[in-house]
């Protein structure tokens, strides 16, 4: 079953972009990309790609219209100085901006349907 409800491809892709003329995450790449699930296919989610970290976070949105991140698994160990360290939490913490500016404009379009 598809999520009516859902944002679409271009929503989040224009608030992205609205997002980015104010704010920015710290260090990180962003990219809007189309789901892969055929079920969604007209959605999309926000990659960020850090830079001082191996990882990625994923931000995606249900059905019920949540945002939240997934960040990707990676083993071993990765060790960080102190200035890396501080970089990093940046880069998570600035994702999390994003990620409630996310919610904001969902639930924004989701009360104006």
């Amino acid at each position: 079953m598809t999520c009516a409800t859902r944002p679409t491809f271009d929503e989040i892709t224009e608030w992205v972009a609205d997002y980015e003329k104010t704010d920015s995450v710290a260090h990180a790449t962003v990219h809007v990309l189309p789901q892969e699930d055929p079920e969604h296919e007209e959605s999309g989610l926000v990659a960020i790609h850090l830079n001082h970290g191996p990882a990625s976070i994923y931000l995606n949105v249900d059905c019920e219209r949540t945002w939240t991140a997934a960040l990707t698994e990676r083993s071993g160990e990765f060790p960080l100085s102190g200035k890396h360290l501080i970089a990093l939490g940046e880069e998570l913490f600035t994702t999390g901006k994003l990620c409630e500016y996310l919610q904001s404009r969902t639930d924004q379009a989701a009360a104006a349907r």
